[in-house]
């Protein structure tokens, strides 16, 4: 069964939640701060009819405590019934269901909301609007039924160490399980007990957590080695078939249930291929073909995730049919990735389902003749890296001391056996050193008495030194070659 994606106006369940602290707090700016994001939400669209009565009512609460001058008992009381009146009607109407309308008040009984906000929606609607005090108590309670009813099933305990309390509770239950499989009657009946008290653990610990967490906490941890992925290597699955190893995925079945008990099976196979999509196919550019980050599994792990990915496909897919999961994210994130771990992704999906394995075929295949021409470069460009002269500092000594020697046979001069630097020094005088002997065009240095400007590559005389070096200087190979 597919499941069509939720769209919503905040970018983060972080955010979400926050929003309500914000319009649930003591202080009136933070509660100014909630319904102005609250605002921006509705230019976006699609605001839970809940959250946007909810900051309608804390709106209307804060212009009355702070009102400004003018504004006049009557009017007050007009704003307080409009708030109310589209509170009750927004949250009532979401249940009205089926083919022939059915009354506020058995609507309103339904979902547990006091009897009498219908009633006071009815009298500001077709009566007398009632008092101010009345709708200020009227407003104040239905922020607090609000909060019961809405916002505090919205929250989830997510302390700073969550992963590790997930994983710790993961760990624990897996343990009690394998303790269980002893041959003892004895012993079994011994490890039974710690083993349901680790599964109550981790079911109250997985009961008090949003759906997100699923997507955050549940399945990174279980796709780590040690859970779903055995610690030892030996017994992981192998490409290229990637069969599931015998009895492995039995084991797992008391806490897939737990799983579909506290969020559904759709949910929980759909963020589990989600993970798996996401550390065999990320989005990659250049990083390799077989792994695409540092943080990418290896070999062994990686097939172990694909086997995990043929028995949720043989398990909870229909082809052509009503499904569990809906695959469509995990071939969008497989043909976008270049890559051997999403290939076989590919034929595994393609095993399952026939109609696809020919829609597929043409992917699969290119990928593969990609991923073989991939290899084969970086096989012949490693073969010619080879014969590339590799550089030590002996190496660069000796071919600079060779230049040396060419220059001073080039240039027909003694050259000089001291070091530039040392050339360079003055002495403690602050004397230069006496222009050198030279043939003619030759750099010579200036007594600094005798030195005037001139322009950048000419001599202090004004004129321009002969710089060429010979001809043949330009066939002499900078590295020596091997007879």
């Amino acid at each position: 069964m597919v499941r069509v994606p939720k769209i919503v106006p905040w970018t983060s369940t972080e955010e979400y939640m926050g929003v309500g602290d914000s319009l649930y707090s003591d202080d009136a700016g933070e509660r100014r701060r909630g319904v102005a994001i609250v605002k921006a939400w509705r230019a976006r669209g699609r605001v839970p009819v809940a959250v946007d009565a909810t900051a309608s009512l804390v709106d209307m609460l804060d212009a009355d405590t702070s009102r400004a001058a003018g504004v006049t008992g009557t009017r007050l009381r007009h704003m307080y019934a409009m708030a109310m009146i589209r509170f009750v009607n927004s949250i009532v109407d979401l249940e009205q269901k089926g083919a022939y309308a059915q009354s506020m008040a058995a609507l309103a009984s339904r979902i547990g909301m006091p009897a009498w906000f219908v009633e006071l929606r009815h009298a500001c609607t077709h009566e007398q609007i009632p008092s101010l005090a009345v709708l200020r108590a009227a407003c104040e309670q239905a922020l607090g039924w609000l909060g019961d009813y809405y916002w505090k099933k919205q929250e989830r305990v997510m302390p700073a160490d969550t992963m590790d309390r997930v994983r710790g509770a993961l760990l624990a239950y897996k343990a009690a399980y394998d303790a269980t499989r002893v041959t003892e009657e004895q012993q079994q009946a011994e490890h039974a007990g710690a083993f349901n008290a680790a599964r109550a653990a981790l079911a109250e610990l997985l009961g008090v957590m949003h759906a997100d967490a699923v997507r955050l906490y549940v399945v990174p941890v279980l796709l780590e080695p040690g859970l779903l992925v055995p610690e030892d290597k030996r017994q992981r699955a192998k490409f290229p078939d990637c069969a599931m190893p015998a009895g492995w995925a039995r084991q797992w079945g008391g806490l897939f249930r737990l799983l579909e008990e506290t969020w559904g099976a759709t949910l929980v196979f759909e963020e589990l291929l989600g993970g798996i999509a996401a550390a065999l196919a990320p989005e990659c550019g250049d990083a390799g073909i077989f792994a695409a980050a540092d943080s990418a599994p290896s070999t062994s792990h990686a097939a172990m995730l694909v086997a995990w990915v043929r028995w949720i496909l043989k398990k909870h897919y229909v082809p052509g049919g009503e499904s569990t999961v809906s695959i469509g994210d995990l071939l969008e994130a497989c043909l976008r990735s270049l890559g051997y771990y999403s290939r076989a992704v590919l034929k595994a999906v393609s095993d399952a389902d026939p109609t696809l394995k020919r829609e597929l075929k043409p992917f699969v295949d290119y990928m593969g003749r990609a991923l073989a021409a991939l290899v084969a470069a970086d096989a012949a460009e490693a073969k010619a890296g080879k014969g590339v002269a590799e550089f030590s500092e002996q190496t660069l000594q000796d071919e600079e001391r060779l230049m040396q020697e060419r220059l001073k046979e080039a240039l027909g001069g003694a050259a000089e056996d001291e070091d530039e630097d040392e050339a360079m020094d003055v002495d403690a005088a602050g004397a230069q050193p006496a222009a050198a002997q030279t043939a003619s065009g030759r750099w010579a240095y200036v007594a600094q008495d005798a030195w005037v400007p001139c322009p950048i590559g000419a001599l202090s005389d004004g004129s321009i030194p002969a710089l060429e070096l010979p001809a043949w200087l330009d066939d002499v190979p900078l590295h020596a070659t091997s007879a």
